[in-house]
């Protein structure tokens, strides 16, 4: 196995549950407090894309939503909140509570912000809404995606536009799985 590459379960087996969008699945690509970029191939390999060049690391474990097509022409982009880092390659159940509205590169990139699902962790059992989490919690992720691609320079541009509720949320997970299908 080529260097920076490990083995991970094929995308082609993961789709998203039956009561999508009211729960999701999250494939980690980088866990909470990372700073490496990693990517899935078509394969299910997990590759390094690269280092973050800024001095700081992802504010929750991010990854894609298998089985969904978003209109960037990638999978769905997801951070799920967890009490601790998922390492690269898993799946996780979550429940969707928002979406962070953005503009990556002139082509919309929204992230949608979620806790995982009751059975996974109850501790979130009580956050259903983004206004449920700390101001802080959220201010941490804008400010992130904010600057996270300024380093090198000219690379780019990202604007935010907003944070939507769990309904836009669920709404973009639905149309994402449709597409996929389609």
């Amino acid at each position: 196995m080529p260097f920076g590459v490990f083995a991970a379960t094929p995308p082609a087996h993961d789709r998203q549950p039956a009561n999508a969008p009211d729960e999701a699945v999250l494939r980690v690509e980088i866990p909470a407090g990372g700073f490496i970029k990693y990517e899935s191939d078509a394969q299910g390999r997990i590759h390094v894309d690269r280092f973050l060049s800024m001095p700081m690391a992802y504010p929750a474990n991010y990854g894609a939503l298998p089985g969904t097509l978003a209109g960037d022409g990638d999978p769905l982009d997801a951070l799920v909140l967890t009490r601790a880092p998922l390492p690269p390659g898993v799946l996780v159940r979550f429940r969707p509570l928002g979406v962070l509205r953005m503009v990556d590169g002139g082509d919309a990139d929204q992230k949608i912000i979620g806790v995982p699902a009751d059975d996974v962790d109850p501790t979130y059992a009580d956050v259903r809404t983004l206004d449920d989490l700390p101001a802080m919690e959220r201010a941490r992720i804008e400010a992130f995606f904010r600057v996270y691609k300024d380093l090198p320079a000219g690379g780019n541009r990202v604007e935010l536009s907003g944070w939507g509720d769990a309904d836009e949320a669920r709404g973009l997970i639905r149309a994402s799985v449709d597409a996929f299908v389609e």
